[in-house]
């Protein structure tokens, strides 16, 4: 193995155990930095609640979604989902929490957060969300952990 080919193996190492996301299919209570979220299954849809207040409707056959972990007390300060209509950002970090719909539908492999954009790894790619705007991304040099 070259010198090159084994950095970018230690590279890849890095930025796969450094990922910032967890996976998850819980319907909790799930602790966030806004209250508990409790997602209800109804018919074929799941209703988000906070407080055991409804503040979203999610068209979805199964329930999954990835946490970013860095609220206060390692809450959930923000949330990507998988949903039939396509993937939806919540953000508890805001009372109400802030809701938007990316509108795109993707199979989620990964999830990595940053300040104040996400990236997403799907099947079809990789994907940038930041201020309302979803970007396929091309090859580049940035490392995401």
């Amino acid at each position: 193995m070259t010198h090159r080919w084994r950095f970018v193996l230690a590279a890849i190492l890095a930025v796969l155990q450094g990922t910032a996301h967890a996976q998850s299919s819980d319907s909790g209570p799930i602790a966030t930095a806004g209250g508990s979220l409790q997602f209800v299954r109804e018919g074929a849809a799941y209703v988000a609640q906070i407080d055991e207040r409804a503040f979203d409707r999610l068209n979805a056959s199964r329930l999954q979604h990835f946490d970013d972990l860095s609220g206060p007390r390692e809450t959930v300060a923000r949330m990507l989902v998988e949903s039939n209509d396509g993937v939806v950002l919540y953000d508890f970090r805001r009372n109400p929490p802030a809701l938007e719909r990316i509108g795109r539908r993707l199979k989620l492999v990964g999830v990595y957060w940053q300040s104040d954009e996400v990236v997403l790894k799907s099947t079809e790619g990789w994907y940038k969300y930041q201020r309302g705007t979803l970007t396929k991304l091309k090859s580049s040099k940035t490392i995401y952990h």
